[in-house]
């Protein structure tokens, strides 16, 4: 029998979640339509913009995400330390912002103006609710879908529904549980054979991280040629040249101006906290070599030198590969380490929760860095 999300779902704790919909009209209602001919690829941009909008207002990070013809995925961290330090102000100025109450000739939204920003802060209890609420799953996901739902509803002048069900998410629980989950997200059009390669996958994070990272270094041209040169062929295979400079490895990334600073970093630094103890190089290296096992048409096993990463996480790397590839049926309620689902189930009230047997197999029986926890 399923829990109610609530239960599993806890409002004011920080946590890490795996958040899924799907369409539910004909197939292709964020791509090309067969049937009638339509393209509606645009809303895959169209619910892009949404995300990085919500992650500006609500204190939730959006560690990765994948957007498809079908369906998205979005891997969220709740953050309510950050809501706790806003002022009321604050609170007041970003739920009006996802609330606007004026709007131009066009429908558009305008700014709010400091009298109704005002006026809602000196509202103590709204804006102790209002709080919750900037640090709530539900609320970030409803809104990202009903946006696109009304504006997809209009575009084909219909009523109803436009997603199967109110969205659907698993915890993850360690940090090995989040790196495969990132790994499965990051690599979902390699899987469904829409794209060749990581840096080739579009309206994926794992292709805005690498084209960031690679300008970021353009910039000051320490790019590295053996890593260019992996990153640049990875997944997609050989008969690439090795970009000769700087200037060739952004025409390479079609010289798309792209930030990750939206995204929450791979790695702990100085401003922000990280989502895995690991560089963002061994995690754009954990991607491609991952995309090679899952690839029929390219060799693949796990190298010697991603065996110790899988091990520090502690994944299996025996196992890594049915991990990754199955993940969405491997694992339900909640991801993690045989110990953590023991936990979880404990602070549930349940005997024990389904996965635990995959669990066992998947990971090792390490616990590494608990999801939530601050790197040291």
């Amino acid at each position: 029998m399923g829990l109610p999300r609530s239960k599993y779902v806890q409002e004011g704790k920080e946590g890490v979640y795996h958040c899924f919909s799907r369409c539910v009209r004909r197939a292709y209602l964020c791509g090309f339509d067969a049937l009638t001919g339509r393209d509606f690829s645009h809303r895959k941009a169209l619910l892009l913009a949404r995300v990085r909008e919500l992650a500006t207002i609500f204190a939730i990070e959006v560690c990765a995400y994948a957007v498809l013809a079908t369906h998205y995925h979005l891997i969220l961290r709740v953050r309510p330390d950050i809501v706790a330090g806003w002022s009321d102000w604050e609170v007041a100025r970003k739920w009006l912002k996802l609330f606007p109450s004026r709007r131009d000739r066009e429908d558009n939204p305008l700014p709010p103006e400091e009298r109704d920003i005002c006026a809602l802060a000196g509202q103590a209890e709204r804006i102790k609710e209002l709080r919750q609420r900037l640090s709530s799953l539900s609320w970030f996901m409803g809104r990202l879908n009903e946006h696109l739902a009304r504006a997809a509803n209009r575009e084909d002048r219909v009523r109803g529904r436009f997603w199967e069900s109110r969205f659907r998410c698993r915890v993850l629980l360690d940090e090995a549980a989040i790196a495969a989950c990132m790994v499965y997200v990051d690599l979902n059009p390699i899987r469904a054979g829409v794209a060749g390669s990581p840096e080739e996958s579009d309206f994926t994070s794992i292709q805005e991280r690498i084209r960031a990272w690679y300008q970021e270094r353009v910039a000051t041209a320490t790019v590295p040629g053996d890593l260019a040169v992996e990153m640049g062929s990875g997944a997609s295979g050989g008969g690439r040249r090795k970009p000769e400079s700087a200037g060739e490895v952004a025409d390479a990334l079609d010289g798309t101006a792209l930030s990750a600073g939206w995204l929450c970093p791979i790695q702990s630094d100085a401003q922000r906290r990280g989502i895995l103890e690991m560089t963002a190089e061994e995690y754009f290296d954990l991607v491609d070599k991952s995309g090679r096992l899952i690839r029929s048409d390219k060799q693949g096993s796990i190298e010697a030198d991603l065996a110790p990463i899988l091990r520090r996480l502690g994944a299996n790397p025996d196992r890594w590969q049915e991990t990754i590839s199955d993940f969405g049926s491997r694992f339900h309620l909640a991801v993690g380490l045989v110990c953590s689902l023991r936990r979880h189930a404990d602070q549930l009230g349940r005997c024990w929760l389904k996965g635990i047997a995959t669990a066992r197999t998947a990971f090792a029986s390490s616990l590494p860095r608990l999801a939530g926890q601050p790197v040291s």
